[in-house]
């Protein structure tokens, strides 16, 4: 017996998805440059993410893009100008309709500008456009003002905070959680 509510569309995105700042294309091989490690590996890009705690080196990147072959999940290099600056993922449960996505502003120019915005809200809409999504989540920690912001400014809606869950310079930090909902 079918379950009425499994939505039987495809976890598939087809890229390019144009933004109006950036260009997103599945992350592949070729993105695995000694610059996207040294994002990875820099304090100040991973001051507020769990990559933190651990080093990265090429065995490592290659290990988790595999991690995304023959599953839902997607991951994301997003372009600006042409130029590699960062990386987006999306965790899909197609059983609950739902995704959970993730950014990375790598390149630290690129900060301020509206660009991570202008990504988190092209890939949600796609999301919800092309796989037809019921809800699309994020999460950040509260002190991380400017994710705070551009899951505010996409239209996402405050899902739920776990108090003092993490620890930043010693000090507890509340996990804010934020939803959109594709009828919203």
């Amino acid at each position: 017996m079918s379950n009425p509510l499994f939505n039987q569309s495809s976890s598939r995105i087809y890229f390019p998805l144009s933004g109006k700042l950036v260009i997103l294309q599945q992350f592949v091989d070729d993105n695995l440059t000694s610059e996207y490690i040294n994002w990875l590996n820099d304090p100040d890009v991973v001051r507020y993410s769990n990559q933190r705690f651990r080093q990265h080196n090429q065995e490592t990147c290659r290990a988790y893009l595999k991690s995304f072959e023959n599953s839902d999940n997607i991951f994301v290099a997003i372009y600006q100008d042409a130029k590699f600056i960062g990386t987006m993922t999306a965790y899909i449960s197609k059983v609950h309709q739902t995704a959970d996505m993730g950014i990375m502003i790598g390149d630290r120019q690129y900060w301020g500008k509206g660009i991570g915005q202008d990504a988190w809200i092209t890939l949600m809409e796609s999301l919800f456009d092309q796989i037809q999504l019921r809800k699309v989540t994020g999460g950040t920690l509260r002190c991380n003002t400017a994710m705070v912001n551009i899951m505010l400014s996409s239209g996402m809606k405050p899902d739920g905070i776990r108090a003092d869950h993490e620890l930043v310079d010693s000090n507890p930090v509340d996990i804010l959680h934020f939803a959109k909902f594709s009828n919203a």
